[in-house]
This record gives C-alpha cells, sequence and structure tokens, in this order.
C-alpha cells in the first residue's frame, strides 16, 4: 500500500491516464468552437477589405464626388494591383485636351491599405482578391478555390452602377418669349472616359438620352448638326444609378 509520502511525490499511473482523458474530452469540446472563431474573425476582415477596395473601384454613392478608379478610367480595374499602380501605358490624370477640361485618367493610388504596399490585395488567409466582369471584389475563402461555396463577394449582388442621362435642349428664340424645346437641327454629345482617354456619344434627335454611363464628371455639348458650331455646353456630375436630367440653354 503507498504511503502519504509516496503520493505526495506524484500521480499514480491511473491518475495520469485519467487527467489525459478529462483534457482530451475538453480539447474536444472547445477546440471546434475556437476554431470556428477563427474562421468568423478572418471572414469578417475579408468582408471589410473586400468593402474597402470596391469603394476604391467605384467610390461610395453616398459621398458626393467620390468615383473611384471608375469615375476616372471609365472601366472596372482587370486586377487589384491597378488600384496601387497604373496599368503600363495607361493616361494619367487630369489628362490633356479633354473638352472643357475634365480630368480623366488614372489619379491613384486609390486603396494602399495594408501592411505593406503589395499586402492591401490579399483576404485574411493570404489569397489575392479578384475583381469580376462586374466590378465585385472576389475573395477564394479558407479553401483557396475560387467559384466555390465559401468564396465571400462584396457587393454581394452585381451592382448597379451606370446612370441615365436625359438632356434637354431649350432654345431661346426672342427676348420674353417661350423657349423652342428639343428643336430640329442639333446634336448633343456627351463625352466620357474611355480607359481614361477622352471619348464621347453622340444623339442627333430627341429625346437625347444616353444610357449605362458610368458615374463621374461628364462634358456635354450642343451643336448645330449643319456646321458643328457649338451653341450650348456644361460640366455635369453623375451619380451612381440614377437617371440625370440635364437642361442647356441657348439663343440662336
Amino acid at each position: 500500500m503507498m504511503s502519504d509520502c509516496e503520493r505526495k511525490n506524484g500521480f499514480t499511473l491511473i491518475e495520469v491516464v485519467i487527467i489525459v482523458a478529462v483534457m482530451a474530452v475538453l480539447a474536444a469540446a472547445i477546440m471546434p468552437s475556437l476554431f470556428q472563431q477563427v474562421i468568423d474573425a478572418k471572414v469578417a476582415a475579408t468582408k471589410t477589405s473586400a468593402k474597402t477596395l470596391y469603394e476604391a473601384i467605384a467610390g461610395q454613392a453616398d459621398v458626393k464626388g467620390s468615383y473611384g478608379f471608375l469615375g476616372d478610367m471609365g472601366r472596372f480595374p482587370s486586377s487589384v494591383d491597378e488600384l496601387a499602380k497604373p496599368p503600363g501605358g495607361a493616361p494619367m490624370f487630369p489628362g490633356t485636351g479633354t473638352f472643357r477640361s475634365v480630368g480623366m485618367g488614372w489619379n491613384g493610388p486609390y486603396a494602399t491599405s495594408g501592411t505593406s504596399q503589395e499586402s492591401f490585395g490579399l483576404d485574411a488567409w493570404g489569397h489575392q482578391f479578384r475583381i469580376t466582369q462586374g466590378g465585385q471584389v472576389r475573395s477564394a475563402g479558407a479553401d483557396g478555390a475560387y467559384d466555390t461555396t465559401d468564396d465571400i463577394v462584396y457587393p454581394p449582388e452585381a451592382p448597379k452602377i451606370a446612370s441615365r442621362v436625359m438632356v434637354t435642349v431649350k432654345r431661346q428664340d426672342t427676348e420674353g418669349a417661350g423657349a423652342a424645346i428639343d428643336p430640329t437641327g442639333y446634336e448633343v454629345r456627351l463625352y466620357y472616359s474611355n480607359n481614361g482617354t477622352e471619348a464621347f456619344l453622340s444623339s442627333s434627335a430627341a429625346p437625347f438620352a444616353f444610357d449605362n454611363i458610368y458615374p463621374g464628371l461628364h462634358a456635354i455639348a450642343v451643336m448645330r448638326s449643319s456646321s458643328g458650331q457649338i451653341v450650348a455646353q456644361d460640366t455635369v456630375e453623375v451619380p451612381h444609378n440614377t437617371t440625370k436630367l440635364v437642361e442647356l440653354f441657348f439663343r440662336p
């Protein structure tokens, strides 16, 4: 029989086995919860990073003048790298010779958060974010494989960004007289950024409507179809996902 002195020197083999068994049971009960907490934290961090990248791409719809990469370049970036450094050969902001001096071209960096210049484009698992053709930011999630069920995408639904611009032309023929609405013989042009370079859409008959216009600053001109003479012009700010109504007045 073991004396009291002998018991003070350590545990018996049975006691050790019991302790190990109890610890194993506790570990089995606790580890899944701890593991899930780690996963949840990484998911939350990845969602925050994806939202930040999306705002760098398209701006913030509720902040006036916030149009991001899309507003300057007129397209979505092909990768997150374009948010930190200009793609090869890209026009640089503010561009030159644009109508009404509307700034166009790469005006970044649009996103530089992270522990280094390279890490801002990584999710919480160290995987590179991808940008879809519709402008969503996609993480491969915990499994590291894209287009699987654990992918994290922001925004969850394809964003509705583009707007419609409707221009009403009013010609004031005589002092104090009423205006002719959308008279014939005139062309309306809306200028926009095409990969950072100025381009324009044209409409020569009312209603003067332009669809799928990305948000940002746009110049508009009204000109005589016969001579190309500009009779009215303006610079307008087009918000996200709306119908922008513009009125331009002139006298012959």
